[in-house]
């Protein structure tokens, strides 16, 4: 498995990515989409042996001391296979000298956190509750 930098993704393939894993309210615009992506901080990618985009996962941070995974997806179709564990790992080595690496996923009592949930905690994240501290957003706005 490669994992690779890539900033400039062609907006088609940036679609049915998201598309593929049902995230819905990012395909809507997929402008938007492909300026958020370029406007990360680091985005990394797992294309299949034909260039086929099939894993990503993209950080908004500093830099230095706070790093927010933004987004982890693994197509359908290659989910299972380590490429999320992999890409995860690989963030967690780069933004080991930050002081937080944060994420948000979907709340325990959904139907996709039985599968999130005891991912995340495989590999080290901590609840926030569970350290004591609380997260905070202001409503999605649609």
């Amino acid at each position: 498995m490669q994992i690779a930098e890539e900033r400039t993704l062609e907006p088609d393939e940036a679609f049915g990515l998201y598309d593929a894993v049902g995230w819905y309210g990012y395909t809507k615009d997929v402008g938007k989409l492909v300026r958020s992506l370029a406007g990360s901080h680091l985005v990394l990618t797992v294309r299949n042996a034909d260039g086929r985009l099939v894993g990503l996962a993209r950080t908004v941070s500093d830099g230095e001391t706070v790093c927010y995974l933004q987004d982890l997806l693994v197509h359908p179709d290659a989910q299972r296979s380590g490429i999320g564990r992999a890409l995860v790992e690989e963030l967690k080595r780069r933004y080991e000298h930050c002081r937080f690496f944060l994420l948000s996923t979907d709340a325990a009592e959904s139907p996709e956190a039985e599968i999130s949930h005891p991912f995340y905690r495989a590999l080290g994240f901590v609840a926030h509750e569970d350290q004591g501290m609380a997260a905070f957003g202001l409503p999605v706005k649609r």
